[in-house]
């Protein structure tokens, strides 16, 4: 699906979750800075991409008061009180045009440089796993768990398990404990994606990336949602940012 033809929000909510990979933070700073969405004279008749520069240009201000607190609170949120440092400009091109699909002139009229071509390059040349961190995909369609598996592989990332079905992934995770999940929202069954990571959440906390046709569907702001969503069809660049920056997430 086009970024052009998304519903704004959606595609506002899903690139917040995706900048600190966690959807109680991401939610919780849409909610804050969509304050300045709403009263910027801009947004009345915004494409999604002014929508995406106005958002941005609210994020950075509340990152730099978090910045100058010394750690004391700056919000009535707890969450953002603890915000954790943002991405820098090379990261959010990388964002923008590899998980939000956004083109590389986009991305650089959203974080406001000059040379986005070089930031996506010197981003994904950055893009690091470090260790051999252990991945579980959830996937009821062989050929596209298999495509994941060597993406993974090839990656460096260790895939030490598959599943088709909402048990059969908790089984897997248990036995895995992986640092990263990657999971489709429709499965074999009656049982979704969501489900099946709301049951090994019960054991388990790794970051969870849902890989969906429709990811405006699981982008409503309800309290159960995936953390990271990319759409389908993925590409290998679109997987490799979306694992390593979620990783990264974790290990900061």
């Amino acid at each position: 699906m086009s970024i052009a033809t998304r519903p704004p929000l959606g595609v506002l909510r899903q690139f917040s979750r995706a900048v600190f990979a966690d959807r109680l933070i991401g939610d919780e700073m849409m909610r804050l800075t969509m304050a300045r969405v709403d009263v910027d004279p801009r947004a009345s008749s915004a494409s999604v991409t002014d929508l995406m520069s106005i958002f941005l240009a609210g994020w950075r201000a509340l990152a730099r008061k978090a910045a100058a607190s010394g750690g004391r609170p700056f919000t009535d949120s707890a969450l953002l009180n603890a915000l954790p440092t943002p991405p820098d400009d090379d990261r959010l091109v990388l964002l923008l045009v590899d998980v939000m699909g956004f083109s590389v002139a986009e991305a650089g009229r959203i974080v406001g440089i000059a040379a986005p071509a070089e930031a996506l390059r010197r981003a994904r040349e950055a893009l690091v796993v470090h260790g051999a961190p252990r991945a579980v995909i959830v996937e009821d369609e062989p050929l596209i768990a298999a495509d994941l598996r060597g993406i993974l592989e090839r990656m460096g990332v260790d895939v030490a398990g598959e599943a088709r079905s909402a048990d059969e992934a908790v089984r897997a995770a248990r036995a895995a404990l992986p640092a990263v999940i990657l999971a489709d929202y429709n499965l074999d069954g009656r049982a979704t994606g969501i489900d099946a990571v709301l049951r090994i959440h019960q054991e388990h906390d790794c970051p969870v990336i849902f890989i969906t046709g429709y990811p405006d569907r699981v982008l409503q702001g309800e309290e159960i949602e995936p953390d990271f969503v990319i759409s389908k069809p993925y590409t290998p660049d679109n997987v490799r940012a979306a694992v390593v920056h979620c990783l990264d997430a974790r290990r900061a």
